[in-house]
């Protein structure tokens, strides 16, 4: 007899679908983001939450067992992984002319990094989760990241670790029911009007805040992957450019803590806001990977041929075609067509390279 799988909660998958549409609207911005103040504070404002909340919805659902299954899953992203950097690879030959060089596999190429982050924090996990506070340790972690800098982005090594927090939290949420109230999985009228508040006025102040940019390039920090001596140096926060150690290291952290606890802030918010009934998104939202993956070469392609920076040329009105085209992007991918053609490149099969299991032992009869 066999056993239903358990059924896929909506939330998440609709959760998942907005996240990609804002990781796909944010890299089609980015180039552009230093053109017009409304760029840069939809850049710096996406960057702030985005990729904390989808590591934390991938914490969610990582275990902290090494089964089989979990095994065969983080060798398959890792599997997926060099096969991108070897696609990159290829189509930065063919429209740069430019071959790999010692960064290649050691630096992951543009989007590759999370492939990276992910498979090195599910082998973090069962590790993690033998301590008695995982979580404070993993915060401790991300702050202590910043203080050396000689973690930076080689295999993701810094923001694999400044996003730790999230993914274990994402852990421990399931693990002990920590969104199981009623608060969260119906939320009242008033506790969505005051999430969406939350991320209304954090996102006024970005796109509104005149001089932002000239002030603070927030959008440097935001990066996760340079430490503090780096950032002060190239995105001082107005006149606060600390030149001591101890100087550096103690704003570092205070800044750094700030930032944490505002993408937790409104990571939560988010997830307060997404609808918790099934529709066309929450389809979509099984499909992200295959989003996140070919998204890339289509927002390169049209970096490549001039048609973002002539938008981008357009000011503000130009800031939300780029927008529309994101978001049309990540719509398109998430059709159960583009995935099912690209389904060897969103997840190769990696069977050959299992041995035979073991066949049970049968006891002899006296």
């Amino acid at each position: 007899m066999t056993t239903s799988s358990k059924p896929r909660i909506a939330l998440w998958d609709n959760a998942r679908f907005a996240l990609i549409v804002l990781v796909v609207v944010a890299h089609a911005v980015s180039t552009a983001r230093s053109d017009t103040a409304l760029g840069f504070g939809l850049y710096a404002f996406v960057y702030l939450f985005h990729m904390p909340a989808m590591i934390l919805l991938s914490g969610l659902f990582s275990r902290p067992e090494t089964d089989l299954r979990g095994v065969r899953s983080t060798i398959q992203l890792i599997v997926t992984w060099g096969l991108w950097e070897g696609i990159w690879a290829v189509i930065r030959f063919a429209v740069e002319g430019r071959t790999p060089g010692s960064s290649f596999l050691v630096g992951p190429a543009w989007t590759l990094w999370f492939l990276v982050t992910l498979a090195t924090m599910r082998i973090m996990l069962p590790f993690l989760a033998r301590l008695r506070h995982p979580l404070l340790v993993s915060i401790g972690l991300a702050l202590g990241a910043g203080l050396l800098p000689g973690i930076g982005g080689d295999f993701s090594a810094s923001r694999t670790l400044c996003f730790l927090p999230f993914f274990v939290a994402g852990w421990l949420i399931r693990d002990r029911g920590w969104l199981a109230g009623e608060w969260f999985t119906t939320p009242s009228r008033g506790l969505r009007a005051g999430a969406w508040a939350v991320l209304g006025a954090v996102a006024l102040g970005f796109a509104l805040v005149p001089g932002l940019r000239e002030f603070w390039r927030i959008d440097r920090w935001l990066t996760w992957r340079d430490d503090f001596a780096w950032l002060f140096a190239n995105a001082p926060i107005g006149e606060w450019q600390p030149d001591s150690w101890a100087g550096i290291a103690l704003g570092g952290l205070l800044v750094r803590a700030a930032l944490l606890l505002a993408a937790a802030v409104l990571t939560l918010a988010v997830l307060i806001v997404v609808p918790r009934g099934h529709g066309v998104a929450t389809e979509w939202g099984t499909r992200t990977l295959a989003v996140y993956l070919l998204h890339g070469p289509i927002i390169y392609a049209l970096r490549e041929s001039g048609a973002v920076a002539a938008i981008s040329g357009l000011g503000w009105p130009g800031v939300l075609v780029l927008v529309a085209i994101g978001a049309a992007v990540a719509v398109v991918l998430s059709g159960a067509w583009v995935s099912r053609l690209a389904r060897p490149l969103i997840a190769p099969s990696v069977d050959r390279i299992w041995a035979p299991e073991a066949a049970p032992r049968r006891t002899a009869r006296g």
